[in-house]
């Protein structure tokens, strides 16, 4: 018996297929054992197969050919008809994988595709996409990666539910401000282009958690790339960026942070990045590591100077009290603090390429352990103790009240165009920081944890510019309306507070995109915000609100997150459900029996789809 080469397509609803499914131009119709199964799991594999072109059986494969009408209902009967092919088995279209082929192009008929959640044509010779793309609504993961694409394909900014763009590894040169469409989009690779600049708009896209843009030709980052609080990974390795702006600082959830490879000259400003656990600067030309740098960054874990120009590490190093490695290869070190073999957690350092001179060479060959325990050698109990005395010895807390004047000075200000009075038992704000604020044309206020009972009137001055203002923590019992005058604010924390509504001239904030109210006295959420129609986020968990108000909510059309969790809810109406712009729902803790905690487990989208199915018809 001839044997025959088989084939094990990867993923579910794929069997194994011999080479005689395609013939030898590998262009032509599928054979109908692939067919059969793709209609019954909803998913197609054609990778690795030496396509040139897309078989034009794929666009119309849940179509029925005529001999398959005539077989199922034709002549026979229903126990003569294939069991493996019944029509009413049949299932949409819902994974699309044409990687690793030869194909040039994608016909405008992948909009008869409608149900594709999933489409992978990575590692192909395509130019373009259709823009007829852009009708696949339910499109949640697309890799377009290792293509030939100089623009993004304009039918991608109109996909409303992707989630992952992988575009890496193409050769695009701009992006257009219409990127800021995709307003859900959680993971985005950009990777290996030939980008120059990002559009200011790049920075509304919010929900981006994972943002990869290596590799490129980028010269600056917009400013505006702190609007993207989402932010958890961001490489910006293999780049020409000279600085970082300072509003970077303002990714609060920021914990991994590549900038290898570039020209930079100092330590980018990253003061309130407090979830920060690792920093790559290597290959840049980074001159010194000052005591500034390092309280900026004091819960980093990884820390990578490697390939600079260093030449003194300060004993200030002894902050970083999280570091497990520190790494400074091929510097211009030529000794080290004491103070570094003081560190708990230090497992690692790299020292090959300085020209050390005060430590035998032998010392350095034993090794970190080795290391340190020298290191601390050098120093005298007193000293130790000293160090743990002040606490300096264990762990330092994420966002732990730094030391110092009461008063940031305007440097530290204009640096970080930020106000940061959190922590200061304050009950009225400093005119000498009033007036620094001004000067330095600061953007964000933070008062939290404080003793405030109103909105400072000393704030008012600042209002006009801020985009970001945080009372959190405070006794906060009521704000006034000058709140109105602040017209560029787009963020604002009144969390864990005293508040029992909000002012009517609230509803003048035209920006606003989040606001905070968790934790306060509120029995409703105020009217004022239902004109805020820029709202993408409201947080009101812990509060007293009893009625969910769908036509109000429904004002909101850009409103994706809604938490209002350990409310008094007793009924949570329908009709929610059919307010699609919403991708987060908290309900848990409230006083109502339906949907039950087994719905609300699974998630926003379960939660959505019981309430849709309850709508009276």
């Amino acid at each position: 018996m001839t044997s025959r080469i088989q084939r094990k397509a990867p993923g579910k609803g794929f069997g194994q297929f011999p080479d005689a499914v395609f013939n030898q131009a590998q262009t032509e119709d599928l054979h109908p054992q692939m067919i059969k199964q793709a209609r019954k799991s909803g998913q197609l594999n054609l990778s690795n197969r030496g396509l040139i072109a897309v078989p034009e059986k794929v666009w119309t494969i849940g179509e029925m050919t005529k001999e398959e009408l005539t077989q199922s209902s034709g002549g026979l009967s229903l126990d003569e008809v294939d069991t493996d092919d019944k029509w009413w088995d049949q299932v949409d279209m819902t994974k699309l994988i044409l990687a690793c082929n030869k194909i040039s192009g994608i016909s405008d008929k992948i909009e008869y595709l409608g149900a594709l959640t999933v489409l992978d044509v990575h590692d192909n010779q395509l130019e373009t996409l259709p823009e007829s793309i852009g009708t696949l609504q339910r499109l949640t993961k697309l890799n377009a990666s290792h293509n030939r694409m100089k623009t993004l394909p304009i039918g991608i900014y109109k996909m409303k539910e992707l989630r992952n763009l992988q575009m890496n590894n193409n050769k695009l040169e701009s992006l257009s401000d219409d990127i800021s469409e995709l307003t859900i989009l959680n993971y985005l690779d950009l990777s290996n282009n030939l980008l120059v600049k990002l559009p200011p708009n790049f920075g509304y896209l919010a929900n981006v958690s994972n943002l990869n843009l290596s590799n490129n030709q980028l010269e600056e980052i917009p400013a505006e790339i702190s609007f993207m609080r989402s932010l958890t990974q961001l490489d910006l390795t293999h780049n020409k960026l000279t600085e970082v702006p300072p509003a970077m600082q303002d990714l609060h959830h920021l914990e991994i942070l590549y900038v290898r490879h570039n020209r930079l000259n100092g330590i980018p400003v990253l003061r309130n990045c407090n979830n920060l656990k690792e920093l790559h600067l290597g290959n840049n030309a980074i001159k010194e590591l000052t005591a500034q740098d390092i309280e900026n960054i004091p819960n980093v874990r990884s820390l990578d100077l490697r390939d600079n120009k260093i030449s003194v590490i300060p004993d200030e190093i002894i902050g970083l009290q999280l570091l497990e490695r520190l790494d400074v290869t091929n510097n211009s070190l030529s000794n080290l603090p004491f103070s570094l073999g003081t560190l708990p957690h230090l497992k690692s350092v790299q020292l090959d390429g300085n020209p050390i001179k005060s430590i035998r060479r032998d010392i350095i060959a034993r090794g970190t352990v080795g290391l340190l325990k020298y290191l601390r050698s050098r120093m005298d109990e007193s000293e130790i103790k000293e160090i743990q005395k002040a606490g300096v010895g264990n762990v330092s807390p994420v966002g732990s009240p730094r030391d110092g004047s009461p008063v940031p000075d305007k440097y530290s200000m204009k640096t970080s165009q930020t106000l940061n009075m959190a922590k200061k038992q304050l009950t009225e704000l400093p005119a000498e920081a009033i007036e620094n604020a001004l000067e330095a044309g600061i953007q964000c206020v933070d008062i939290s944890k404080n003793s405030f009972t109103q909105l400072p009137e000393e704030l008012e001055s600042l209002l006009p510019k801020l985009h970001d203002l945080n009372m959190s923590s405070n006794k906060i019992t009521s704000i006034s309306s000058k709140i109105a005058i602040g017209t560029h604010l787009q963020f604002i924390d009144l969390g864990n507070n005293r508040l029992v509504n909000l002012p009517a001239e609230f509803g003048q904030l035209v920006h606003l995109r989040e606001i905070i109210l968790s934790v306060n006295q509120l029995s409703s959420i105020p009217d004022c915000l239902f004109t805020c129609t820029k709202l993408e986020t409201i947080l009101i968990a812990n509060n007293k609100i009893e009625v969910i108000d769908v036509p109000k909510l429904s004002e909101l059309p850009v409103l994706a997150s809604l938490d209002l969790q350990n409310n008094a809810i007793q009924q949570v109406p329908p009709q929610l459900g059919n307010l699609s712009q919403i991708r987060s729902l908290q309900l848990e803790g409230n006083m109502f029996r339906m949907p039950r905690a087994a719905i609300l487990v699974q998630g926003t989208q379960a939660i959505m789809t019981y309430l849709r199915d309850r709508i009276p018809q």
